[in-house]
C-alpha cells in the first residue's frame, strides 16, 4: 500500500489506510482469500509517499523491488497517482486505488491501474447542478481551486456544472496548495456570489472556511466536494462545519443491498465504528472495496502466491471483465476511452452538514432523505 501518512495529504491518506486495513481485518477474520481450495491470508506492507509525487514513486519502486508484493492498493490523491501509475506499467505491477479521481488519470490510460471511484469530472458537475437548483436559484456561484490534478479537476467540473444550471460564473481562480486563504476569500467577497465552490483536499476546505469566517464572508452556500463527511474535516472547523455542502457516492444509509465482504453499507459502516470509533466516508469505503475487487480477482485467477509476472498479466484481464457487487456499490470499470479503468458503476449524491454534523442526502430529489438548510446562515447568526 502506497499513500500519504505525513504531510499536508495525510488527513485524506490515513482514509485510505483505515479503508484497506478494514479489508485486510475482515478477509483474515473469515481465513484469508480462497484460492485453489486454500485460504491465505492478507499482508500489507505500507509505504508513506508523504504528500510529494516524487516520493510516492519512490516508494512504490522500492516496494516493489524489496517487499515482492503481488499488487500494489493506490495512493491518496490523483496527483500521487500519477507518478506512481507509470511505475506500475513498467513492472507490470496490478495496481488499485480508493481514492484518485482527477481525469487525468484515466485519460492516460494506464494498463496497470484500476480505480474504484468515478471521476471527479462526472461527480462534481452532476451535484453542483443539483445544489444551484436550490430555492431560491442561485443566479452566481465563485469557483476556487488548489492548483494541482484533482482538485483543478474538480474545480473545472463545479464550473461546468455552473454553466449547465444557466448561473453565472463570477469568478474562477486557482490557487497553490499552500496559499493564504484570506487573501482568496478577500477576492470572493467582493464580488458577492450567491455560492461558493472550492475543489481541493480536506486541509484546504478547513482554510477556507476558517478564512471565511475571520472576514464574515457569507454566500448562500458552500460546496466543498471531497471529504465534508470526514472526521478530519468536523474535527478542523468544529460546530463551523455545520451546513457545508458536500458529494458523495456513499454513505451509510444508502440503500445498496447485497455485496461481498461486509454485506450492506449499515454493516460496514458498525465495523469501521468499531475499528475507528468513527463512521467512514465514500473515500474509505471505496479503499475497502478495492481490496474487495482484488480478492475477488484472485479468486477467478486460481493462481497461488506469489504470482509471476504471467498471474499478473492474466489479472489485469479479469480485472478488465469482472463486475462485483459490492457494500459500497458496483464496481464495473471501463474498457476504452477517456474513462480508462475508471469505476462506472455509482451515481453521485449531494449532502450537506446538518444536526450534529450528520450528512444528509439532499439531492438529487428522487433519493433526497432531508430538505437541504438552504440558505445557510450567516456567520454571525450561527
Amino acid at each position: 500500500m502506497v499513500t500519504s501518512l505525513s504531510g499536508d495529504l495525510r488527513y485524506g491518506g490515513y482514509v485510505t489506510r483505515r479503508g484497506y486495513d478494514l479489508w485486510k481485518q475482515e478477509i483474515n477474520k473469515q481465513g484469508g482469500i480462497e484460492v485453489g481450495g486454500e485460504k491465505y491470508n492478507v499482508q500489507l506492507v505500507y509505504a508513506d509517499a508523504k504528500s510529494q509525487p516524487s516520493t510516492g514513486a519512490d516508494a512504490a519502486s522500492k516496494m516493489i523491488s524489496n517487499e515482492k508484493v503481488d499488487a500494489v492498493l493506490g495512493p491518496y490523491s490523483s496527483n500521487v497517482t500519477l507518478s506512481v501509475a507509470p511505475i506500475m506499467d513498467k513492472n507490470e505491477m496490478p495496481h488499485i486505488t480508493g481514492s484518485a479521481e482527477s481525469p487525468d488519470v484515466w485519460k492516460k490510460q494506464f494498463k496497470y491501474t484500476f480505480g474504484t471511484i468515478p471521476t471527479v469530472s462526472v461527480t462534481a458537475d452532476k451535484v453542483a447542478e443539483t445544489l444551484l437548483k436550490l430555492k431560491p436559484n442561485a443566479e452566481s456561484v465563485y469557483v476556487t481551486g488548489v492548483n494541482e490534478p484533482f482538485s483543478k479537476s474538480t474545480a473545472e467540473a463545479m464550473k461546468t456544472g455552473a454553466k449547465k444550471a444557466g448561473v453565472n460564473v463570477l469568478g474562477y481562480d486557482l490557487y497553490p496548495r499552500n496559499t493564504d486563504y484570506t487573501n482568496v476569500v478577500s477576492k470572493a467577497k467582493s464580488k458577492s456570489p450567491d455560492f461558493h465552490m472550492h475543489g481541493g483536499h480536506i486541509s484546504s476546505h478547513v482554510k477556507l472556511m476558517k478564512a471565511a469566517k475571520q472576514l464574515d464572508y457569507n454566500p448562500n452556500g458552500f460546496f466543498m466536494h471531497y471529504g465534508v463527511n470526514t472526521s478530519s474535516y468536523k474535527d478542523g472547523l468544529k460546530a463551523d462545519a455545520k451546513d457545508t455542502f458536500g458529494a458523495t457516492l456513499w454513505l451509510p444509509q444508502v440503500k445498496r443491498s447485497g455485496g461481498v465482504l461486509f454485506g450492506t453499507p449499515q454493516k460496514y459502516t458498525d465495523a469501521a465504528k468499531a475499528a475507528y470509533n468513527s463512521a467512514p466516508d465514500y473515500t474509505q469505503a471505496a479503499s475497502t472495496a478495492a481490496g474487495i475487487v482484488y480478492q475477488e480477482a484472485l479468486k477467478k485467477l486460481g493462481s497461488k502466491p506469489p504470482l509471476s509476472k504471467d498471474d499478473r498479466k492474466k489479472l489485469i484481464d479479469i480485472l478488465e471483465n469482472l463486475k462485483v457487487q459490492t457494500f459500497y456499490g458496483t464496481v464495473d470499470f471501463e474498457t476504452s476511452g477517456d474513462r480508462y479503468h475508471d469505476n462506472l458503476g455509482t451515481e453521485p449524491l449531494a449532502i450537506q452538514l446538518q444536526d450534529n454534523l450528520d450528512p444528509k442526502i439532499v439531492g438529487p430529489k428522487d433519493v433526497a432523505e432531508a430538505e437541504a438548510d438552504y440558505p445557510v446562515p450567516a456567520w454571525n447568526a450561527r
